[in-house]
C-alpha cells in the first residue's frame, strides 16, 4: 500500500516536472 502510494507520488511529482520544463523551452522559444 506504502509503494503503491509513492508510486502515485512519483508519477505526479514527474509529470509536474515534465510540464514546468516544457513551459521552460516555450518560453525560451518565444
Amino acid at each position: 500500500m506504502f509503494l503503491y502510494f509513492m508510486k502515485i507520488l512519483f508519477s505526479k511529482t514527474y509529470n509536474l516536472y515534465h510540464i514546468y520544463f516544457d513551459l521552460n523551452h516555450v518560453i525560451q522559444l518565444n
